[in-house]
């Protein structure tokens, strides 16, 4: 019998981690889940948890940041910049859609004491966030002539990502989770004038001289 390829064995094992691992998030707190009780849910070896993430925590954050990663690098990744606007409109849609998809998971961390939903999404928002300015299709319209840009950059990248699962955070504890539009009009209302969506020119980027002016068109949310 011919063997297997050894990459379809690691994406079948895994997709095999990161279905458990997402099953047991989604029933308690994973800072109780130990190596022995994933890799029996999973049906692996307690090494290949080890390989996979080293630790229950560290393969649920690889099994979220797949989907997250995802729908990064479909949308941003060198995204035009007349399409700006609509990709980050479509990719925090997709966020929060994977964040409904995995509501009890996310609602388990938020009330972890140990690994918290903070440290699972911020650093996804500030890639994002990275990204867009790496590719010049963001600029921090701020002046700071006493602050690095670089320092200024990563400052935004931070106050937009921390926001962002702030506002996460109070979604998933009210009464039922709301349609990913409605928080998507709520994120846009509060996030600062120079990020797009909210308020770009349509298809425009904010510039380092200013705020990009409001998009004169009917708000389609409305």
């Amino acid at each position: 019998m011919t063997e297997e390829p050894v990459d379809a064995r690691q994406l079948r094992t895994r997709a095999a981690l990161h279905a458990a691992v997402l099953e047991l998030a989604a029933s308690g707190d994973i800072d109780g889940v130990t190596v022995t009780a994933l890799a029996e849910r999973a049906g692996v070896h307690r090494s290949t948890v080890y390989e996979h993430g080293g630790s229950p925590q560290g393969v649920l954050q690889r099994a979220l940041a797949v989907e997250l990663d995802a729908l990064r690098e479909a949308h941003l990744r060198d995204v035009a910049p007349a399409g700006v606007a609509a990709a980050l409109r479509e990719v925090t849609l997709g966020v929060f859609a994977h964040v409904e998809r995995h509501a009890a998971v996310y609602r388990n961390l938020e009330g972890s004491a140990g690994t918290t939903l903070h440290s699972f999404l911020s650093e996804h928002f500030q890639a994002s966030t990275r990204l867009l300015i790496a590719q010049s299709r963001l600029r921090i319209p701020l002046d700071a002539p006493d602050v690095a840009p670089a320092l200024l950059e990563e400052a935004a990248a931070r106050f937009v990502a921390d926001g962002v699962v702030g506002l996460i955070s109070v979604w998933l504890r009210g009464p039922g989770l709301h349609d990913p539009e409605v928080a998507l009009a709520m994120l846009e209302r509060l996030l600062p004038a120079w990020w797009p969506p909210g308020a770009a020119t349509a298809g425009g980027v904010a510039d380092a001289a200013g705020p990009a002016a409001p998009d004169p068109g009917p708000n389609p949310l409305k």
